[in-house]
């Protein structure tokens, strides 16, 4: 009975030794849970002693998944990894097992062309792994959205979780590991073994190993192998097969296990669906793989809390790392060289004006990031001037202006120029022009001569054209002058610090956006404007809308903070620039709507309608204003 009990420890510190080599794999990508891993295994040994064909693995790697971040692809990919490394060990030990004339040739073989086999496919796929991922992408293609993003991220994931699960492990560790595993399954069967001496049961130790790792071992069940022997055999393997499992599943409570962290390394950072199944299908649609390594390496020692990204083209992510959170902003391909364009206008600027700091940057090979710190206290103007008295608010956006005015609008003061007023008009506003009317979702709207607006009637966009021609617009802008702008003045690019103690000003400025063409300081109180006028913030927030041919019905729920913000802005405005500066200004307001509406039918669907409602109505407050 000793050899018994010592060949049960012995496969139970084997199975342990397991769990810690799976462990390797995990480690690098997120957080370990011993007792998740350690009851998996249990679970999974116990299966695979009553069914065939080894099913218990499935089961493991369902258990797995459930409780990792990262899901069961990942955790298939870790079992795969392990599988072909037991392989190898197995092959090894049949060899020498043959070697020493202590087993046939047979499972030697099996086990060599199973490697082998094993190899070869990594070998093809590895030098074919562009045609191999084009077809996965043309086969996920077939179904729906939904479908195809779960496909491709299943894909997505086990690719890169294999090429990169071995890089990044410590092989010393895997080596040794993975040694003194089979080491003392070899040592438990010979355990085993002796044990049956006890009731006159002579059996070798390597024909206990094949029952558990031969041909046969593979494809049958424990329990059916050991059905064939006498009653005395079924009791002592049946406990040796059983008790072990037991043991892990108690020890399991006991281990060392480290709490997950949700959204910790976020390989598919994208929150968007839209975003992700883009980012997929151009990695297997053949996109450029050195890109795709380097998103990988940006993000995979990182917990992304939270998604900040707004209306570019660009990912925002408030991320944890080492304990400490800060926001990371990455584009790829050609939006990147416009994101590092947006860092060399900080690094210009953040003598003279109150910026966001940037702790990291990089910029290469068509990828571009840079981290911003997080400050504790600070939220955005939006959540800002409706949690303060309307003064604290005014106060605070007033300064923010007047800084911008002194040390931002004051640089490379310039008047402006006609060609330059003539290609913002047809790049900004023809071009947008002809892509709202090329809508599906606008098409049916655009035909009628009004449009209803949550019962209210308006004039379509048609009617508005004629105060949208370059003579109109000309007239209006010839006046303006041209300097240093930030570009992308909303209300959530002001950032606000509550309680500030540390520095007068309780504000610093995020996001400039360089590509304006009509870089005059009207385009930032304009942009201002379709914060403040327009609602951009609450349209952005509503997610509901229904409409048809001439009518579009949405909730609406302007604050009376933005309304009075409003007031004080335009008399400020009115006071600075008079009124053929304030009409500018809300034409600017105008031009953005149309720059918005573009990128808005392209990334939220049927939800353009909101944001073509926001320009109905502005147009037609401004002709109020201006034109009549």
């Amino acid at each position: 009975m000793i050899y018994l009990i010592l060949a049960i420890i012995v496969i139970v510190i084997a199975n342990i030794i397991k769990v810690y080599r799976q462990a390797l794999f995990i480690e690098p990508y997120e957080k370990v849970s011993y007792t998740n891993l350690t009851q998996a295994l249990a679970i999974g040994n116990l299966i695979n002693v009553i069914f065939p064909f080894k099913i218990g693995y499935i089961v493991r790697c369902y258990l797995n998944g459930k409780q990792m971040k990262n899901g069961a692809s990942f955790s298939l990919a870790t079992i795969v990894v392990e599988i072909f490394l037991d392989f190898i060990f197995a092959s090894l030990i049949y060899v020498a097992f043959w070697l020493f004339s202590l087993n046939d040739v047979k499972d030697a073989v099996f086990y060599i062309i199973l490697l082998f086999i094993f190899l070869g496919a990594f070998i093809i796929l590895t030098l074919l792994k562009k045609q191999v991922k084009f077809l996965v992408y043309k086969i996920a293609s077939l179904f729906n959205n939904n479908l195809e993003l779960k496909i491709l991220k299943f894909f997505w994931f086990s690719i890169i979780s294999f090429e990169n699960i071995v890089a990044r492990l410590d092989k010393a560790k895997l080596a040794l590991y993975s040694v003194a595993m089979w080491v003392l399954n070899i040592l438990s069967c010979f355990l085993l073994a002796k044990s049956l001496t006890t009731f006159n049961i002579n059996m070798k130790f390597y024909e206990m190993f094949n029952m558990f790792f031969s041909t046969n071992g593979l494809c049958s069940s424990v329990l059916l192998e050991i059905l064939k022997y006498s009653q005395n055999f079924i009791i002592i393997v049946g406990l040796y097969c059983i008790i072990p499992s037991l043991i892990m599943y108690i020890i399991s409570y006991k281990m060392k296990s480290k709490n997950f962290q949700k959204h910790y390394i976020e390989i598919l950072p994208h929150i968007n669906m839209t975003d992700r199944l883009a980012f997929l299908e151009q990695y297997f649609n053949g996109g450029n793989s050195a890109y795709f390594k380097k998103y990988i390496e940006l993000n995979n020692d990182v917990a992304i809390i939270e998604d900040y990204s707004a209306g570019s083209n660009a990912t925002t992510m408030l991320c944890n790392k080492d304990g400490n959170l800060f926001y990371r902003k990455y584009s790829f391909g050609k939006d990147a060289s416009k994101l590092y364009d947006q860092v060399k206008w900080i690094h210009a600027h953040e003598k003279r004006l109150t910026l966001t700091k940037i702790d990291f940057e990089y910029y290469k090979d068509d990828v571009c990031c840079y981290d911003m710190p997080y400050v504790k206290e600070a939220v955005t103007c939006f959540n800002y001037v409706h949690t303060s008295t309307m003064k604290e608010a005014w106060s605070t956006l007033k300064a923010a202006l007047i800084d911008i005015d002194k040390n931002l609008h004051s640089l490379n003061r310039r008047p402006a120029d006609k060609e330059t007023i003539e290609k913002y008009i047809s790049t900004k506003v023809d071009k947008n022009i002809e892509k709202i009317e090329k809508s599906t979702y606008l098409k049916p709207l655009l035909k009628n001569d009004y449009v209803y607006i949550n019962g209210k009637k308006y004039h379509n966009l048609a009617y508005y054209k004629k105060y949208l021609t370059h003579e109109h617009l000309y007239e209006i802008f010839k006046n303006d002058y041209y300097s240093d702008i930030h570009g992308d003045l909303t209300i959530e690019n002001i950032i606000c610090v509550k309680n500030n103690k540390k520095n007068s000003k309780n504000y610093y400025i995020i996001d400039p956006n360089t590509g304006n063409l009509h870089d005059s300081p009207y385009l930032d109180y304009g942009k201002l404007l379709q914060s403040i006028h327009g609602g951009y913030e609450f349209l952005m927030n509503t997610k509901q809308v229904s409409y048809d041919d001439e009518k579009i019905e949405f909730l609406f729920t302007k604050s009376s903070r933005y309304y009075e913000l409003y007031n004080e802005y335009t008399k400020y405005l009115l006071d600075k620039f008079k009124e053929k500066g304030l009409k500018s200004i809300f034409y600017h307001e105008i031009i953005h709507w149309l720059r918005l509406m573009p990128y808005k039918i392209e990334k939220n669907g049927e939800r353009c309608v909101i944001f073509y409602a926001g320009l109905i109505m502005v147009l037609a407050e401004v002709e109020e204003m201006f034109e009549k």
